[in-house]
Formats: structure tokens, C-alpha cells, sequence
């Protein structure tokens, strides 16, 4: 089985948010990861380059139960099959269901495991530390801590970083935090002990790196894995400008129409990354409501920019 230590090397690169591929009567459509992951590979992502995380907040999760919760992991880890590391995501209100799926997620080969706070009702910094400490002490994974304050009412700060610390099973974090100084000031005072993961999503993925981050979240790069292997290949190089630029291109254009989108009323992930990846020709099918399907300009917004990012020539019909 995987070590935590295993774990750790693995966090880092690019954290994508992968959908849950599903039928037009919202059932489970799983043979479909094959497609989604054979269009990262066919666009250059490597092992060290990506970590392909199945039931985040865009692949679903609170839409599904335990047991489909269970089979989507198994597919996500059988079709990655060691070309890309996965994480799974095991974000629930009761523990003890996190812990069930995070056992689970180990019994089957996974990579490792992001973890997010309970949500719904929101908890203390004791409350929410006994949950991760409860997680950390049932699997031997790694644990990728996710910091979700708009979903769990519990913003983490470095007070409770430095309580993580203490759980070695916790290798990384997947890092937000609105206040600008908080957030720089664990970059700096964590990135020895965690490999940390932006998720401040914008121009600033650069100014992360700088200052320690080893890697970025993205839900675009399911359906611009080139654009992204590109941004992260420059980032690493220390060619900031050309990695700002590159990632503007679609990153920019893909979250002015989210903007837009819950302007006219549309909420959601999983549907808006499902709408790109079927222009992207590897088709996921809908998001199970309430999420509802975005209207058409988004999708021709998008064909627009990514035909001219190049992508439509990795693409995969499936």
C-alpha cells in the first residue's frame, strides 16, 4: 500500500478536478474515465505533472451515495492505472463515513487522499481537527488537507496548520485562504513540511511558486491538459511571464464565464467542467440536478478559446 511518504512525492503539479462521468438518466457511465484520462496523456501530462483528484466538489461528490462514491474511486484508480497519480476525495458530514471511504481509497490503490471539512454545519477548530485526526490515524495514504471555508463555515489559519503538522498522515494542502497575508504567510512557513497546492485561482498561480507552492489547482485542465502541461512546465522553469500568459489564455476567459453564468442564475462545477469537456470531444454527460446544464454561449465562449489554445487536436471523441 501506499506510504504517506509515497504520497507526498506524488501531491504536486497540477491538481485537477476531474468530473464524474455520467448517462443522459443520470446514472453512472465509469468506462468513461478511460477517455478523460487518455486525453491528458495524449496532450504530454506526465506522473510528476498531474494528480487526477475523482470526487472533489467537480466530480460530485455530494451527489452520489456511499456505495457509487465507492465504485467511482475503483474506476478512477483501474483506468488512471499508474499513469497518473489519484487522489480520492472523501469529504463527508459524518466521520466516520470519511473514514469508511478513506479505507476504501486505500484498499484499492490509491494515490492519496484530499480532505476537506464536514460541511453543513460548521465546525470548530477542535471539531474539525479530530475529524482530520480521526481520518489521519485509520489509513496509512496521505492526506492532502483542503482548506474549503465557503462550504464548511471553518476558515483555516496557520494556527491550525501548525495542529496539522502534527498529523503526519497529513502531507499536503490544497491552500485557499482569502486574506492575501495568510495565505502567503503559510506558503512561507509550511512549504518544507507540506507540499502545497494553489487554489487561488487567477494570474497569481506564478507568485505561489515563488514562494514555495508545488502546484496549482485546475478544472480546465481536463479539457486543456496542453495549455496546462505547458503552464506548469514554464513555472517550474522560472519562466513566470510566459506561465501567466499561457494560463490567462483560457483560465481567464473559463472563469469570466462562471462569473457570468451564476450572474444569470447557474451554480455549480461539475456541470460547467462537463459543458467544456464535451467541446473538448471527450464527453462526460450531465451534472445530476440541481446543477443545471449552462446555456449555449458558454459552450461556443469556449470552443472559441480553445480551438485557438490548440486543444481541439488532442481531443478524444468518446
Amino acid at each position: 500500500m501506499t506510504s504517506a511518504e509515497q504520497s507526498k512525492t506524488k501531491f504536486q503539479g497540477i491538481f485537477i478536478a476531474a468530473p464524474t462521468p455520467m448517462r443522459s438518466d443520470y446514472s453512472l457511465d465509469l468506462e468513461k474515465f478511460r477517455d478523460c484520462i487518455a486525453h491528458l496523456a495524449a496532450a504530454g501530462m506526465q506522473p510528476n505533472e498531474g494528480v487526477y483528484v475523482a470526487l472533489g466538489a467537480g466530480g460530485e461528490h455530494m451527489h452520489l451515495s456511499v456505495k457509487e462514491r465507492k465504485r467511482t474511486a475503483e474506476a478512477a484508480v483501474e483506468h488512471a492505472a499508474g499513469r497518473i497519480p489519484v487522489f480520492i476525495g472523501v469529504a463527508h458530514t459524518a466521520t466516520h463515513t470519511s473514514v469508511e471511504l478513506a479505507r476504501h481509497a486505500e484498499q484499492i490503490g490509491a494515490d492519496g487522499l484530499q480532505v476537506e471539512p464536514p460541511y453543513y454545519f460548521a465546525g470548530t477548530a477542535d471539531d474539525i481537527f479530530e475529524y482530520y485526526r480521526a481520518i489521519s490515524d485509520a489509513v496509512s495514504l496521505g492526506i492532502a488537507a483542503y482548506n474549503t471555508p465557503w462550504t464548511s463555515g471553518f476558515d483555516m489559519d496557520r494556527k491550525f496548520i501548525e495542529r496539522l503538522a502534527g498529523l503526519d498522515n497529513v502531507i499536503g494542502l490544497k491552500w485557499y485562504n482569502g486574506n492575501p497575508f495568510e495565505f502567503v504567510t503559510v506558503l512561507q512557513e509550511f512549504h518544507s513540511r507540506f507540499n502545497i497546492v494553489s487554489n487561488f485561482a487567477g494570474p497569481l498561480t506564478a507568485s505561489a511558486f515563488i514562494l514555495g507552492a508545488r502546484g496549482y489547482v485546475s478544472q480546465g485542465a481536463n479539457f486543456a491538459p496542453r495549455t496546462h502541461v505547458a503552464v506548469l512546465r514554464a513555472l517550474r522553469r522560472g519562466d513566470y511571464e510566459t506561465a501567466t500568459k499561457l494560463y490567462m489564455s483560457v483560465e481567464a476567459v473559463y472563469y469570466a464565464g462562471l462569473a457570468q453564468l451564476r450572474k444569470e442564475g447557474y451554480n455549480g462545477e461539475g456541470n460547467f467542467i462537463k459543458a467544456c469537456m464535451r467541446v473538448a470531444g471527450v464527453s462526460c454527460g450531465p451534472a445530476r440536478p440541481p446543477h443545471r446544464e449552462p446555456p449555449a454561449w458558454f459552450a461556443e465562449r469556449m470552443l472559441e478559446v480553445l480551438s485557438a489554445a490548440g486543444e481541439l487536436s488532442t481531443a478524444n471523441v468518446g
